[in-house]
């Protein structure tokens, strides 16, 4: 199971928000010294999101982004405000590995049959964002849309995506412990690989999330908190 240290961008700067509200949570500076602290650690892999790009559907901070691109060398996936195909191949021209797409699919499914026309579905992550009933939100977590986080990823299944990333909202940067329930019936009833993120606090949560069929997990304030320790995560898990 593959540890993701997360990097989420408003304003220029790295922050860590409490289920997803601005103001809330950690300000964290520099972004692109986040990065290379995490690969410096030993992470093989990122989780870049620009947090004012997802709220307003068009990338806000990709000049951030792009320096992080350029500053490290290990794989990174980049999501927020991708809802147009020169949003994706921009990213992607610019040293990404993956492109995390949810709002813009959502709305827009004919984006994701083009991106996977022009790109190939193993460089997409959709992102399957959910709420305490089981159902989608978007633009930012801001809006619900009742539609069910099981049922969605059925329907694309069998795209061969790179990766579901299966982010349950009411725990995120909460450090509250993890949804197994929703997590293990998505491992169970799918072929494409499951990333975790939300209130992931422990070594225990990753070793059940692990049993549980996770192929990797999104951390950001376990690790930035000194709860988990990288290091530690990547010698259990990577």
């Amino acid at each position: 199971m593959e540890i993701i240290p997360s990097i989420d961008i408003s304003d220029g700067r790295c922050v860590k928000r409490i289920r997803g509200r601005a103001g809330t949570g950690l300000s964290l500076g520099d972004p692109v010294e986040q990065a290379l602290r995490w690969e410096k650690r030993g992470a093989r892999r990122l989780h870049v999101v620009d947090l004012d790009g997802a709220a307003r559907g068009y990338p806000v901070n990709r000049e951030v982004v792009e320096k992080i691109l350029r500053a490290v060398s290990i794989p990174v996936q980049v999501g927020g405000g991708i809802r147009e195909v020169e949003h994706a191949i921009r990213y992607l021209e610019h040293g990404a590995r993956w492109i995390i797409l949810g709002t813009g699919i959502l709305e827009d499914p004919s984006l994701l049959e083009k991106l996977i026309g022009e790109l190939g579905p193993r460089r997409i992550i959709a992102a399957l964002d959910y709420d305490e009933r089981g159902n989608l939100v978007k633009r930012g977590w801001a809006h619900k849309t009742g539609i069910s986080v099981i049922e969605y990823a059925r329907e694309l299944d069998g795209l061969n995506l790179e990766a579901f990333l299966c982010t349950y909202t009411p725990l995120e940067g909460t450090m509250k412990g993890v949804d197994l329930v929703t997590v293990r019936m998505l491992t169970e009833k799918l072929k494409t690989p499951v990333i975790y993120a939300g209130g992931i606090r422990s070594i225990e949560d990753l070793k059940v999330l692990r049993e549980a069929g996770v192929k990797g997990v999104v951390i950001g304030m376990a690790l930035y908190t000194g709860r988990i320790r990288l290091e530690k995560a990547i010698e259990l898990c990577g």
